[in-house]
């Protein structure tokens, strides 16, 4: 299915809010109906427990619109993820490979944003330094 111009900054403007909120690091507050209004989060405290955890993957929020991970691959590692249901945004915050999105090769390193489209085959390839990336769901990633 095509994404519109529209759609795409959409997401980009979901990708900003997001970083913009955890580097200023905003006190939870509480919205309508008990629900939270913000949440912070510091990104070396979520690879740390994704790191312990020995997986590559590490979800850390989750909405109805939107939900963030960290997910990182050692330096020669194989990427096995599949196409998503959701579009995605990877922001690469340490390390450099290439994403392959539909054949098409793109060189990453660290400030890296890399939008893929739903159901797009992708996966990292050539990592020559750990690579560590922040991804952004919408809508939130489903099984």
């Amino acid at each position: 299915m095509p994404h519109t111009a529209g759609r795409r900054m959409g997401l980009l403007g979901l990708f900003a809010a997001a970083v913009a909120a955890m580097a200023r690091r905003i006190d939870a507050g509480e919205g309508e109906a008990g629900q939270e209004s913000s949440r912070a989060f510091t990104l070396s405290a979520i690879e740390a427990e994704r790191a312990r955890s020995g997986q590559p993957w590490r979800e850390f929020l989750r909405v109805p619109s939107l939900s963030m991970g960290v997910y990182s691959l050692a330096k020669g590692a194989k990427d096995g993820q599949s196409p998503h249901k959701q579009d995605e945004v990877y922001y690469v915050t340490k390390g450099r490979a290439v994403l392959k999105v539909d054949g098409r090769s793109h060189p990453v390193g660290p400030g890296s944003v890399l939008f893929v489209a739903a159901h797009a085959q992708h996966r990292f390839e050539d990592i020559t330094e750990d690579l560590s990336t922040l991804v952004f769901f919408a809508p939130a990633e489903t099984e």
